[in-house]
């Protein structure tokens, strides 16, 4: 198992290749992501899923447990430091059968995985079914019924989902391997983040792990699905496309967990491997438009509001790292 030390050697090493803006980093991706689904139960406001055009812009499936028995391996080949592997990007990854399956593998082939839910599936039976593996679950949540069952869920929802997530919270104090995410979205109706946070925080036990995190979500436009309005602050080179790879469910490498509609296809993992597509062409021209500040050149980018953030507190070396080694 990798050392943490080799991962901060593997990210500096990254850090390098994106300081240097080199077209064919020196590592291989420090972040690997792979989608379970792009079905979803839930029609988010904030989420591209919210179009109803949504499920015809790319084929609707769900990954197979061959084909992800296949990118497990081809990730394995590419080498690397870092040993989280997330299982989502589009879509609610509950919502594909196999999915317990799915974490069976990963922790079978070394690595921890991550995904991220709406909770709504995430029952105590499923959380039982998965608790043996470890796992790490982000989830979106609020500290408000209404504004919850207004911009993400339906009637009824918000309190099926707290009572998910308190039994999730009480698994991970008696399981270790068992780590937990619960964001608050309750701000994106223009709330008090803040205290928002602070009334989310109380719905749950006084006294909780240190496996048990809790944050407020800071919102992004989804490659322009949103329109946040949101002033331009200056250019900043974008550092996913030198630490990230994310495929979707039939094996399209995209530009980022961003690019929920695979508009920049870099290839196919099922059929070539990790370190071909990472250095290949078109990933190499995506690194030098944007290096060149010509965001507008890859179709992904086109109106994501990440190269104009230049502000956002997600720049600072300390947040950038700590955000990497918790990937």
């Amino acid at each position: 198992m990798p050392s943490v030390i080799s991962k901060i050697k593997h990210i500096a090493e990254l850090g390098a290749s994106y300081a240097l803006k080199l077209r064919r980093p020196m590592n291989p991706p420090y972040q690997f992501s792979i989608e379970a689904t792009n079905r979803c139960n839930f029609k988010c406001q904030f989420c591209p899923q919210s179009n109803p055009k949504h499920k015809d812009i790319r084929p609707v499936g769900e990954l197979t447990l061959e084909n992800f028995q296949c990118f497990v391996k081809k990730v394995k080949e590419a080498g690397g430091s870092n040993r989280n592997l997330s299982i989502c990007l589009d879509g609610e990854p509950l919502m594909n059968k196999a999915f317990p399956e799915l974490i069976k593998i990963t922790r079978q082939e070394g690595f921890f995985p991550r995904f991220s839910s709406n909770g709504r599936l995430l029952t105590p039976d499923m959380i039982e079914r998965l608790a043996p593996y470890g796992f790490l679950a982000s989830v979106d949540f609020s500290s408000d019924a209404e504004v919850f069952e207004t911009i993400r869920g339906r009637k009824g929802d918000f309190e099926i989902i707290l009572e998910n997530l308190r039994y999730l919270v009480d698994k991970a104090s008696k399981e270790p391997g068992v780590r937990v995410e619960i964001i608050d979205i309750t701000h994106f109706s223009q709330g008090d983040a803040e205290a928002s946070l602070k009334k989310m925080r109380g719905l749950f036990p006084e006294k909780i792990p240190p496996s048990v995190k809790f944050w407020s979500r800071e919102f992004h436009n989804f490659g322009g699905h949103l329109d946040l309005q949101k002033q331009k602050t200056g250019y900043k080179l974008c550092p996913y496309p030198w630490t990230s790879f994310t495929a979707t469910w039939d094996g399209n490498v995209v530009a980022c967990c961003r690019d929920t509609e695979a508009k920049t296809i870099l290839g196919n993992v099922f059929e070539q491997s990790v370190l071909e597509i990472w250095r290949g062409k078109p990933y190499q021209e995506m690194r030098e438009h944007l290096a060149a500040k010509h965001p507008e050149r890859v179709r992904a980018c086109v109106k994501c509001d990440m190269p104009w953030s230049r502000g956002s507190k997600r720049w600072g070396i300390g947040y950038a790292v700590s955000s990497l080694l918790r990937r």
